[in-house]
């Protein structure tokens, strides 16, 4: 069976049944990335807003669920994918479900934004653009997200991205303040401008 383990937190060993081959072979976020992500932003989420954007198998925001993070948002524009989570999540049993929105992209930013949900993580993980340049769904969506304000003051916005993109120092009023590279897969970390 395939699928994707949990790797800290409560849920932790979990597995993950989503076979990316049912799902139009959505792109599973490798375990090795998926550990870099929360070494980025904190082993522990506790009580800190998680949304997930571009959701996929969920196995990101499932994670931060895991830690602690909370709420925790889920967004995705296949239907499919988001009953996958939304049954899922069901299944953990836990007392609070996250939100499974199946929108997209720009249309969750604003949804959330006019719902004043405040999140101190915002994961992206469009599909990847494997070209050597700059990619414009990165600086269209970071500025949507802060037009609607969403995100803490002491946030940050993670982006999973094919490693040859280029991306911008500055996007509206973040910066760009680290960039790992794990093979063809990078992650890119946007803050608030000082």
């Amino acid at each position: 069976m395939g699928g994707v383990r949990i790797i800290a937190g409560g849920l932790k060993g979990r597995l993950i049944p989503f076979e990316n081959r049912k799902f139009d072979d959505a792109d599973i976020t490798p375990q090795k990335v998926k550990g870099a992500v929360f070494s980025m932003i904190g082993e522990y989420l506790h009580g800190q807003g998680f949304l997930d954007l571009y959701a996929g198998s969920g196995q990101i925001g499932i994670e931060a669920l895991s830690r602690g993070a909370d709420p925790v948002v889920f967004n995705d524009r296949d239907a499919r994918r988001c009953r996958f989570i939304a049954s899922y999540c069901e299944g953990l049993g836990m007392k609070k479900q996250p939100l499974v929105l199946n929108m997209s992209a720009e249309r969750a930013v604003v949804f959330l934004g006019s719902r004043r949900i405040l999140f101190r993580h915002i994961f992206l993980d469009p599909p990847y653009e494997k070209i050597k340049r700059g990619v414009s769904v990165y600086p269209d969506v970071i500025r949507k997200i802060g037009e609607a304000g969403m995100l803490a003051p002491d946030g940050d916005i993670i982006i999973q991205h094919f490693t040859g993109n280029v991306m911008d120092e500055e996007i509206g009023k973040y910066s760009l303040t680290a960039t790992k590279r794990y093979g063809r897969t990078a992650l890119s970390v946007y803050s608030l401008t000082p």
